[in-house]
């Protein structure tokens, strides 16, 4: 499946894409990303029916698509928030949660009115070439040391040694790979996005194997998505200003929930938007706890590096979920042993994040030579 090859190609390449942004910064990254993103799933209307096309233009979309990822997005926004950077990094990752929700019946509606290939070219490089707009003029780095002000310096301010050019702090490449704490929120990671990518791949066929209409099912993905933003809005909001140990561990498990729902009620239509909705709740706040955990804990100086490798492991993970599910699927003919299954996983993930203790406090740190 594309999915697989995607998973496969992500997660070698994601890494060496966080080697790029700690390198040359994000904006050099996020840019030609965008634009080579936006015409390579254009390509996909291409298609034709031959396997070596199919395999290429799933392999080139899932090299440049690594380039867009989260790791490119947060550290202009981690570094230009500190006291209220929970909602700061909420808020960016809204963008995604807006997409989720919009392009099931966007896509649904292009398909009907323009066909399936014009529908790529039109995803493509229309939610491409909107973000453009913004990227290009807006993206950019906060610088760390003072700029004196146009015009308003003082001839002792002019006279006065610059201060030496500074980065963000955190941990090492090598310190991350060490630590408990780490290692324990890229395990996290693993678990819950091997069974919420096996959610979203399947999350129709699911509904519909309980009665829903397909078009129903399709348009579960805009209360999904909905839940979503406010959850990781409201959830920012108290991390910011609280650092209990059982949050993380609520977040995480929480999808737990909405999967017993499934097993004990059947598929009621109020079941049904109530398991929609917790859903978008929950894996709303895991990938926003994820990467938010790991900007605390691992810093800013190689977040790139750091949550690149982490994000290696959403790719394993993606490859393993929905083809697993799918294989329950096939051989029981119902999806209720992988609702069974994905129980205890999103308890253990909770319970890796369980207690990590305070946020360390990394001051910024002079930057290298190549870098001034």
């Amino acid at each position: 499946a594309g999915t697989t090859v995607f998973a496969v190609v992500v997660m070698i390449a994601t890494p060496l894409a966080g080697i790029l942004v700690d390198r040359l910064g994000a904006r050099a990254v996020a840019i030609p990303g965008l634009a080579l993103c936006g015409l390579t799933f254009a390509c996909f209307g291409l298609l034709n029916g031959m396997v070596a096309v199919w395999v290429g233009i799933w392999v080139v979309y899932s090299l440049v698509s690594v380039l867009i990822r989260t790791m490119v997005w947060n550290p202009p926004v981690a570094t230009a928030f500190v006291a209220n950077r929970g909602v700061a990094l909420a808020i960016m990752l809204s963008g995604m949660s807006v997409a989720s929700a919009a392009t099931p019946l966007l896509t649904h509606w292009l398909i009907s009115e323009f066909g399936w290939r014009l529908a790529y070219a039109a995803l493509g490089l229309g939610w491409i070439g909107i973000a453009l707009l913004l990227v290009v003029p807006f993206f950019r780095m906060p610088g760390t040391t003072p700029v004196a002000p146009v015009g308003g310096a003082t001839k002792q301010a002019d006279s006065a040694p610059p201060e030496p050019a500074k980065v963000p702090g955190g941990l090492t490449f090598g310190e991350a790979l060490r630590s408990p704490t780490m290692i324990r929120i890229a395990l996290a990671c693993l678990l819950s996005t091997m069974v919420g990518s096996a959610w979203g791949v399947h999350m129709v066929p699911i509904y519909v194997s309980l009665g829903v209409e397909r078009v129903t099912a399709a348009s579960l993905a805009v209360v999904a998505g909905g839940s979503a933003i406010a959850a990781r809005l409201v959830f920012g909001s108290i991390l910011d200003r609280f650092n209990f140990a059982l949050l993380p561990f609520i977040l995480l498990a929480l999808p737990a929930l909405p999967y017993g729902l499934l097993l004990m009620s059947g598929g009621t239509l109020p079941i049904i938007f109530t398991v929609a909705f917790l859903v978008g709740v929950g894996s709303g706040a895991s990938l926003y706890l994820i990467i938010y955990l790991t900007t605390q804990y691992g810093g800013l100086r190689h977040f790139g590096k750091i949550y690149g490798s982490i994000s290696a492991l959403t790719g394993l993970a993606t490859a393993i979920g929905p083809v697993t599910a799918g294989w329950i699927f096939d051989t029981t003919d119902s999806y209720e042993m992988f609702l069974f299954i994905g129980i205890p996983i999103f308890i253990l993930a909770g319970l890796c994040v369980f207690g990590l203790g305070p946020y360390p406090q990394f001051e910024p740190e002079p930057a290298p030579a190549s870098h001034q």
